[in-house]
């Protein structure tokens, strides 16, 4: 772990004890919003997730990084960029991501499945009560894990989530 990776993950650690959230398990019958993180190329799978989502009487939020920090946000896409985040650390500082972390949503669903810093910290900080999303080979701040043998492709990674979504909690399997 490199020294800029030490720093980040001291400042979040050092964040995590102010974190108040009420965690409760959600599924599609009983969420009534949800917080979607994901990056610029999972597009697809954001769109996916987002309808279903809506089918089932949620409202979904999503947050889309752009890693690249001379990239533009499309104006129809709720993002922030890497020249958003702090340039050591990575830690976002746009208030869109301030105002996402303290957004009390029933779900959090992360699709970006790697070890992207400013998607961590966005999870590690969201005061979601039920958070959803890959396992990874990192310390993760999920209620609910999705394992894979390998690094899923983000579309692998939504139909599980969505999978276990419909099925968690629920006294009758259709």
């Amino acid at each position: 772990m490199s020294l800029k990776q030490k720093i980040a993950n001291r400042i979040l650690n050092s964040k995590l004890n102010s974190v108040v959230r009420e965690k409760k398990v959600f599924n599609l019958d009983s969420a009534q919003s949800a917080g979607i993180l994901w990056t610029i190329d999972q597009k697809e799978s954001f769109d996916r997730v987002e309808t279903e989502l809506k089918k089932a009487g949620i409202k979904p939020v999503g947050l889309c990084y752009f890693p690249m920090r001379k990239a533009v946000v499309p104006s129809e896409i709720n993002g922030f960029t890497r020249k958003q985040t702090r340039c050591w650390t990575e830690i976002p500082k746009s208030e869109l991501a301030e105002d996402f972390i303290h957004q009390k949503f029933d779900l959090l669903i992360d699709l970006t499945g790697t070890n992207i810093f400013p998607q961590i910290y966005l999870t590690a900080l969201s005061e979601a009560a039920f958070k959803i999303g890959n396992a990874g080979n990192t310390v993760n701040y999920y209620d609910l894990n999705i394992e894979f043998g390998e690094q899923p492709e983000s579309s692998q990674l939504a139909e599980q989530i969505l999978y276990y979504l419909k099925r968690i909690n629920k006294t009758t399997i259709e």
